[in-house]
């Protein structure tokens, strides 16, 4: 069963459409070349984050292209994969050394960057955790919601790395988890302990609310419940997948559960559609698939007044899930109270039995 999105007053009819691209610098090049991407990105006012990883000559090239046409860039900071792609508080010394190693090439090459993004993502394995969700795993989370040494020291780290980003005369966008509104929602800081991702203070944070995840029970499709879900509490919603592969290669293991991750025209409207209905700026993953499925000409002329549907089942999923990690978060915050309590309780009725004899 399908319902309509609520439909929220004040929000642009046309938000600022940011794609994103894990493509490397010869890749990418070719794309902006065999498809004009230029001129289409000009004429529709599109920003593009690219994700950086070779740091090379054709790179700064299409970089300096993107300059001279005024189209606005983040430079997307996304990890070798032997350091786990996104930043958490475990691979800080690396995120830290990549972000210099960027800077140091912009500066070499006078690029300019309006923008600077962190993707924000647990450790390879407990990501993989989080898609194969099992009791021992939550017990585990559950024992670091209370005992994790990396915090403190990561969670400096990076406010630091932001303040030398300011300095340098960057925005910072974070690509983060949802999950960590329900952290703030319930007033702890459980599931950055339990994930090993910090929450951060950023001029933008985009909330990754991508509908193409592999649950099959609900067609590996939420279908808009995540951006109907979280979506009042975003600076900016992250929409996706649309690509059928990625800068981490073809020989990537889970590369043929993307290809079929890979969100069709409807699926990718229904979602930007939604999305505008709560913030002025939208960020697409990824900018190859869109190409490679012919969707620029499309999103071109989307009827941004067109309502979007939402399918009721994943709404009820998430939010029966959502109110299940609230009770989760507010039983481990007030653990050490209701212990406490117990205790008392425990000893009143001692008490009492001891003089009833």
């Amino acid at each position: 069963m399908d319902a309509p999105a609520p439909s929220l007053a004040l929000v642009p009819p046309e938000p600022r459409l940011i794609f994103a691209t894990e493509l490397d610098g010869p890749s990418l090049a070719t794309l902006f070349e065999q498809h004009q991407l230029l001129h289409t990105f000009a004429q529709h006012g599109y920003g593009l984050a690219m994700a950086i990883g070779d740091m090379s000559p054709i790179r700064a090239a299409l970089v300096r292209q993107l300059n001279a046409h005024q189209i606005y860039t983040v430079a997307w900071m996304l990890l070798p994969a032997v350091d786990g792609y996104g930043f958490n508080l475990q691979n800080y010394p690396q995120a830290i050394a990549h972000y210099h190693a960027f800077r140091d090439w912009a500066n070499s090459n006078t690029l300019h960057f309006a923008a600077v993004g962190m993707h924000m993502l647990p450790p390879a394995d407990d990501l993989s955790r989080l898609h194969h969700l099992r009791l021992r795993d939550v017990g585990r989370w559950f024992l670091r919601m209370h005992d994790n040494a990396l915090f403190g020291p990561g969670s400096q780290a990076y406010l630091r790395l932001i303040d030398h980003m300011h300095h340098a005369g960057y925005a910072v966008h974070t690509y983060q988890l949802p999950l960590m509104v329900d952290d703030r929602r319930a007033g702890t800081s459980f599931v950055q302990y339990a994930l090993d991702v910090p929450d951060l203070p950023v001029d933008l944070e985009v909330l990754m609310c991508h509908s193409s995840l592999p649950i099959e029970a609900l067609g590996n499709d939420m279908g808009g419940a995540l951006i109907s879900s979280y979506g009042m509490a975003a600076d900016c919603i992250g929409i996706g997948y649309t690509h059928s592969a990625t800068m981490r290669g073809a020989d990537t293991p889970q590369l043929a559960e993307v290809e079929s991750l890979a969100l069709a025209w409807a699926a990718l409207e229904r979602d930007m559609l939604l999305a505008t209905r709560y913030t002025d700026t939208i960020y697409i993953f990824s900018l190859e698939g869109c190409v490679a499925q012919h969707m620029l000409p499309r999103i071109a002329t989307i009827n941004w007044d067109k309502e979007p549907r939402v399918t009721l089942r994943p709404r009820l999923v998430v939010r029966t899930l959502r109110f299940a990690l609230l009770l989760v978060l507010l039983v481990a915050r007030h653990f050490s109270l209701m212990l406490s309590w117990l205790g008392w309780l425990l000893f009143l009725v001692v008490l009492l039995r001891r003089r009833g004899r």
